[in-house]
C-alpha cells in the first residue's frame, strides 16, 4: 500500500478539523437548548431532569445525576476499563445542597465526540446546571 502524500495528509487533517468544528457547534447548540429551558423552568428538580434528559440522548446515555434526595440514571462504574473515560462533577447548588453527576464516554457516542471533546462538552453542560441550581460545579480533569 502506497504511503499517503503531502496533500492527501492535508486534505484528511482539514476534513478532521471541518467535523470536530461540526461537533462542537452540536454541543454548543445543546447547551444553548439548556439555558433556553432554564430561562422557562426555575425549578432545580425541572432544571435536573432537562439536563439529564439532554445529555443522555445527546451525549451519553451512561449518566447519573444524584442531586439532594433525586437520583436520576444509574451508572454502573463496575466492569468499567480503565481506558473508558468517565467524567465526575460535584455538584454545589443554593442553601449548600451538594450532588454529583457521572457519567461514562460510549463508542460512538450520539454526536460522534471524540473523547476529548466529550470530556469538555460534560464539563460546559455540568457548569450550566451548577448555576441552574444556584451554585457551581466542579469539573477536575
Amino acid at each position: 500500500m502506497a504511503e499517503p502524500t503531502r496533500a492527501e495528509t492535508q486534505i484528511t487533517m482539514v476534513l478532521d478539523a471541518i467535523q470536530s468544528k461540526r461537533r462542537i457547534e452540536r454541543v454548543l447548540e445543546a447547551a444553548n437548548a439548556l439555558l433556553a429551558r432554564y430561562h422557562t423552568d426555575t425549578d432545580h428538580h425541572d432544571r435536573l431532569t432537562s439536563c439529564f434528559e439532554l445529555i443522555r440522548r445527546n451525549i451519553t446515555p451512561d449518566i447519573e445525576i444524584v442531586y439532594e434526595a433525586t437520583t436520576l440514571g444509574e451508572i454502573g462504574i463496575a466492569g468499567t476499563s480503565e481506558d473508558t473515560p468517565l467524567f465526575r462533577s460535584e455538584l454545589t447548588g443554593a442553601a449548600g445542597a451538594v450532588g454529583t453527576m457521572t457519567a461514562r464516554y460510549t463508542t460512538p457516542s450520539p454526536l460522534g465526540l471524540t473523547a476529548e471533546e466529550w470530556h469538555a462538552a460534560m464539563g460546559v453542560l455540568a457548569g450550566i446546571l451548577g448555576l441552574g441550581l444556584g451554585g457551581s460545579a466542579g469539573c477536575p480533569r
